[in-house]
Order: structure tokens, then C-alpha cells, then sequence
């Protein structure tokens, strides 16, 4: 039986929309515990409406990262459509591998990353004029590289219902984008990942509409007001702070995944 004090959730969507937005990400790791934990949703029920949530946060991210010129569209795509191979990707092998087994590569994944995003923030700390707010297109071995962590990031939206945050970031992060186009990039791709998840749920009829709405409606209002605050920060001072916030994140999103 769903918790009747669901009207506390669009507090708590706006509290994720707000967070994931100055950090990265679309709220999908957050999302699922909170209506699980909190609201006594039933564990299918919550991560498709964590997916469903996912697309407003991230699309009234993007728009308003965009209108500070967050968002690098062209690269944005190619971890995109990444994204969504990964999604259709990990829909399939969760059913043929134990997701206890999956979890725990994707969190050795997650640990591994540290060392080339460790890597980048040193070569970003001597070069610190390389970075432009627009970055260029990548070709080559970038765009594949790019590809790779897009499907990573499907992966995890499509066995684990979250929006597939880590892999995103710190891909961006190694390539070179600056901080705060890293940012509003992410919160771009995630809506792949989005897409894909909820059309897969939908199919399945694993939807409630009243906590899309509640829980969604906080998070997009959230999503539009946090690129304003990362708008207010200096580049300078997001560069030195962002790298140790991926480092943190990912070493409690890896270990998590390993231990749990």
C-alpha cells in the first residue's frame, strides 16, 4: 500500500531537482530510494517512476544550462546515442546474468574511472587556459570513447532504473570539457537514458501517474533553478571543487555497488 504523505513528494523532487543539476545527473539514484524508503513504493513501481521523473529534471536542466551556454550539444549526442544502445543493452542482459553479479562490475567500472579523471584534473590544473566554455567537436578515438561511456551509462538506466549519472560525468570530465559545460552536458545525455528506460516500462505497465506528476513536478522545478546557482560560481572555483565531488561520488557509488 502506497504511503498516504505523498504530498511531501514534490518537496523532495524539488530538493533532487535542485541538487542533481549543480552536481550533474538527472536524480535516478536518488529517486528510487526516496520513494522506496521513505513512501513504502514497491521496488518495480519505483524505479520506473524514477525514469519517468528523470525526463523532467533533465530536460528543464538542459533548457536553462543551456541558456548560460552549459551544454555542448554535439558531444552531448554521441554519449546520447551511447546511451540508448546501452539502455536496450542492459535491458537484455539482466535477465541473463544475476544483477548481483552486474552491480558489482559496474561498481569495480565506477572505482577504475578514478584514475583517468584523477589523470585529467592534474593536466587541467597545469593548463588551466586550455579549457574554453564552448569546447570543439572530438573525432577519432573521442567520439568512440565518448560512445563507450554513453553505453556504460545506458547500462546502468536499464538494469538498475537510474539515470546513469557516473559514467557520463566522468567520461565528459576526461575529455577535457570545462566543469560547468560538464554539467549541463550530462544532465543532455541523461535524457536518453530516460527516454529509453520509460518506453520500456511504459510497455510493461509499471506506471503511476500521481507520483510522476508529485515527484517529477518538484524535480523540474528543482532542474530549472540549479543552474543558477552553478551560474553564480566562478569557473575557476567549480574546476577546483568539481573533480574531488566526482572522485567522492564515484568512490561511494562504487563501493556501494561492490559491498551492497
Amino acid at each position: 500500500m502506497i504511503d498516504p504523505n505523498l504530498i511531501l513528494l514534490p518537496f523532495f523532487g524539488f530538493l533532487i531537482g535542485l541538487f542533481v543539476t549543480v552536481i550533474g545527473g538527472g536524480g535516478g539514484v536518488f529517486y528510487v530510494p526516496v520513494l522506496t524508503l521513505l513512501f513504502n513504493v514497491p521496488t518495480q513501481l519505483a524505479v520506473a517512476t524514477s525514469l519517468a521523473c528523470v525526463l523532467p529534471t533533465t530536460v528543464m536542466g538542459t533548457i536553462s544550462h543551456n541558456r548560460i551556454g552549459n551544454v555542448n550539444f554535439h558531444i552531448g549526442m554521441i554519449f546520447g546515442i551511447g546511451g540508448i544502445a546501452g539502455a536496450l543493452i542492459g535491458a537484455y542482459i539482466s535477465n541473463l546474468l544475476p544483477s548481483i553479479l552486474l552491480r558489482k562490475i559496474l561498481g569495480v567500472f565506477l572505482l577504475i574511472m578514478i584514475i583517468p579523471m584523477v589523470s585529467s584534473a592534474l593536466k587541467r590544473q597545469k593548463n588551466p587556459g586550455n579549457m574554453k566554455r564552448k569546447s570543439s567537436t572530438f573525432t577519432g578515438p573521442k567520439k568512440f570513447a565518448g560512445s563507450l561511456f554513453g553505453v556504460v551509462s545506458g547500462i546502468l538506466a536499464g538494469v538498475f532504473g537510474i539515470s546513469g549519472t557516473p559514467p557520463v560525468t566522468a567520461g565528459l570530465y576526461i575529455l577535457g570539457l570545462p566543469a560547468a559545460v560538464v554539467v549541463g552536458t550530462s544532465i543532455f545525455v541523461l535524457i536518453f537514458n530516460s527516454v529509453s528506460g520509460v518506453a520500456g516500462y511504459f510497455m510493461l505497465g509499471q506506471f503511476d501517474p500521481v507520483l510522476i506528476i508529485l515527484l517529477g513536478g518538484g524535480g523540474a522545478i528543482g532542474a530549472f533553478l540549479g543552474p543558477k546557482l552553478v551560474n553564480k560560481i566562478e569557473d575557476q572555483t567549480l574546476e577546483k571543487i568539481y573533480a574531488p565531488l566526482l572522485v567522492f561520488l564515484n568512490l561511494i557509488l562504487g563501493f556501494a555497488m561492490i559491498l551492497r
